[in-house]
């Protein structure tokens, strides 16, 4: 029964582990939703600027036409300096055509690598949904399996204690060897701990994106918060450390279960596996869009991997 229940703790730990990582994929899919809502409109810009640039340039055209024109018939000084500033002109616009030609294509392909990886985060989140239906499945037939075990074990002790009881035989006594106290065995070394594969993707993903909004030292921008406190559901309050670029971090312990975090007004609900209960976590806030903040978090013992 005790390897039962062991099983059905580790199961579970993965059911939680299953959790944790779609957490997490919902957590880079809105980023990515808030990085399309930004490329939409910077689409919608600059092919706004280059319908405009085109405009012009045909404007630009339709003059140096007409300044060849009355050059060939006049030839003076004037329609010479008109011709030179129309070619000017013209060279000028065909410039801003192309350039914001190419800041379109530009932007175009960021936003269609964004599409592209919106799409394949749905499809993990699809896959990790159905692989947390099928742990949850397995979870349910194991309690059901241990309570028809408990049930089968009960019966079987009502049935015993109704039987006659017979007597014991007498002992022999205990030896003076048997009576000598043994050497207690050497216990075992704990396990190592694993780190989800999963889990180590996603915080080497956040590290890079950390890392490289950080080495950006043009704009690291300002303080937006006086103070930004991280309030767990059941523990005291604890300040985040500004980082730059309106990104926040601190390192403080979790609890397991399913949990809700506060971040002065926002709430960030997460689940935290039973394994991982009293581990440091870290926590990052990033707090460059107020409408949609984000808030990445993963065990601290995970960064030993990455090295």
């Amino acid at each position: 029964m005790a390897q039962t229940q062991a099983s059905l703790t580790a199961e579970k730990n993965r059911l939680a582990r299953m959790e944790q990582s779609l957490e997490n994929r919902m957590v880079e899919i809105e980023d990515i939703e808030n990085e399309l809502l930004s490329y939409e409109y910077k689409l919608e810009r600059a092919k706004e600027s280059l319908g405009k640039a085109r405009t012009h340039f045909e404007e630009s055209r339709r003059e140096l036409q007409q300044a060849e024109s009355d050059h060939q018939q006049k030839g003076d000084s004037d329609t010479e300096r008109q011709l030179s500033k129309a070619k000017h002109g013209f060279a000028m616009a065909e410039r801003g055509v192309d350039s914001r030609n190419r800041r379109v294509e530009f932007i175009q392909s960021n936003y269609d690598e964004l599409r592209t990886r919106l799409s394949a985060e749905q499809k993990a989140v699809t896959q990790s949904k159905n692989r947390i239906s099928g742990q949850e499945e397995k979870v349910e037939q194991m309690v059901n399996a241990m309570l028809a075990k408990a049930e089968a074990a009960q019966r079987t002790a009502a049935a015993a204690r109704s039987v006659t009881p017979v007597s014991k035989p007498e002992l022999p006594a205990p030896t003076v060897a048997a009576a000598a106290p043994q050497e207690a065995a050497p216990e075992a070394a704990a396990p190592a701990r694993e780190v989800d594969p999963d889990l180590l993707d996603y915080v080497k993903r956040e590290r890079a994106r950390l890392d490289k909004l950080l080495a950006d030292k043009s704009d690291e921008g300002k303080h937006t918060f006086r103070s930004l406190e991280l309030k767990p559901s059941r523990s005291d309050a604890v300040e985040f450390e500004f980082l730059g670029h309106n990104q926040y971090r601190l390192v403080a312990p979790v609890e397991a279960g399913r949990q809700t975090y506060k971040v002065n007004t926002w709430k960030f609900r997460r689940t935290i596996p039973a394994d991982d209960d009293g581990e440091r976590y870290v926590f990052i806030f990033d707090g460059r869009r107020l409408s949609r903040p984000r808030l990445v978090m993963y065990p601290e013992y995970v960064l030993s991997q990455l090295d």
